[in-house]
């Protein structure tokens, strides 16, 4: 049995449409699409679907965008250690390998941590940061960090600076951090907030740039910096349309060797040559799932050394092994899935407003994305819990 969604349809102000319809020569029905996304003038319109139209914005907008430039530089000059604390998700493996690769080029003494999905679960904790202070004098986190105040109190008592930078919602009291770059802060003036993790470090490199080699940083970061922004499903509007457009124009052509190894191997290109149109479906339904795939079944740095990898030896033992560990989360997926649909349609459970289903052994990773599916199975929410003895993790 399925149950399908009430769907409720967005009210168009017809006398506006049709003023933007007529003032930009635009048919009536696109003009009603672009009012319910919010656009209502002929301005916004023609910002749109004119990508031409759109430019980047300074990143020294962005509250403590100084601040962080300065500590991070400072670090540079000093030669002081330097680790990124990345997320395991396909925006904190671009996130983190964008800015190390952007670090290392400029000399950095630095390194990068990811965390492990299912022993150290999501964020900052307190056990690494123990250990990453021991050994480093600055840590950045990407795509992560806003809430973790007793983490980053804790490093600051352990003498290490910490640079959040993170796109996430923030609570009433932020990190007493040397910087806490969000373009979620309420008192940030950024224009554009709905940047992913990925795409916060992407001003932060044009940053230290001093906003000056933004084509610079684009040519040798958009491949990455696109496909975080694509996997986390950010909208695509404002400087997201910008980085996608140069970010899928680049992957054709990637210089990054992992990326280039990747593509092959999932069947995008053969020899040198791209056989599949590269767009926002390849990379969120091709590209980005193999990357996720290493985060979710075995460990995000496997990914991380994939884009990092210099030479096509090393990319292609990676890539292989992502390829294999992606084909293991799909069959992981269905089996959870499977069990799932069963245990709905065999229980009491048809009539319930939310499905709620537990099962010994279900793998943490995948079952937020098979909650997703029975959602869409059955038209109602649900939460998906994977027991190991007395101790539930849900999703």
């Amino acid at each position: 049995m399925r149950r399908y969604k009430n769907l409720s349809v967005k009210k168009v102000d017809i006398s506006v449409s049709e003023k933007i319809a007529a003032e930009t020569g635009i048919a009536p029905i696109v003009a009603k699409i672009l009012y319910t996304r919010g656009v209502r003038t002929k301005e916004e319109a023609l910002g749109f679907l004119d990508v031409e139209r759109l430019s980047f914005h300074s990143p020294f907008l962005m509250k403590d965008m100084d601040k962080a430039v300065e500590r991070i530089k400072k670090a540079l000059e000093k030669k002081e250690r330097i680790c990124i604390y990345g997320d395991y998700d396909v925006d904190g493996v671009t996130a983190t390998t964008a800015l190390y690769k952007y670090l290392i080029k400029k000399g950095a003494n630095c390194s990068y941590f990811i965390p492990e999905r299912i022993t150290e679960g999501y964020g900052l904790n307190k056990e690494a940061i123990k250990n990453l202070a021991s050994s480093n004098d600055l840590l950045i986190t990407v795509d992560t960090g806003i809430t973790a105040v007793e983490e980053i109190e804790l490093a600051n008592s352990l003498g290490m600076d910490v640079v959040v930078t993170d796109h996430h919602s923030c609570r009433p009291t932020l990190p007493n951090a040397v910087a806490v770059i969000n373009p979620h802060r309420e008192d940030c003036p950024y224009p554009f907030e709905m940047l992913a993790g990925v795409g916060v470090v992407f001003k932060l490199l044009c940053a230290l740039e001093d906003d000056e080699n933004t084509e610079m940083i684009l040519d040798e970061y958009s491949d990455i910096v696109a496909i975080g922004t694509i996997a986390d499903v950010m909208p695509m509007v404002d400087e997201n349309r910008l980085i996608v457009k140069h970010g899928i124009s680049r992957l054709s052509k990637t210089k990054n060797i992992g990326l280039r190894t990747l593509m092959k191997n999932s069947g995008i290109i053969c020899g040198e040559t791209v056989v599949k149109k590269i767009n926002t479906t390849t990379v969120g339904f091709v590209i980005a799932p193999r990357i996720n795939a290493a985060g979710r079944i075995a460990s995000a740095t496997l990914a991380a050394e994939l884009l990092l990898a210099n030479t096509e030896a090393e990319a292609e033992e990676i890539s292989e092994r992502l390829c294999d560990i992606n084909r293991m989360r799909q069959d992981t997926e269905k089996q959870i899935f499977d069990e799932a649909v069963l245990m709905t349609l065999e229980g009491e459970y048809m009539n319930d407003s939310v499905l709620v289903l537990a099962n010994e052994g279900w793998h943490q990773g995948v079952i937020g994305v098979v909650a997703s599916k029975i959602t869409e199975r059955f038209g109602r929410p649900s939460i998906l819990i994977s027991l190991d003895g007395e101790i539930g993790k849900g999703s």
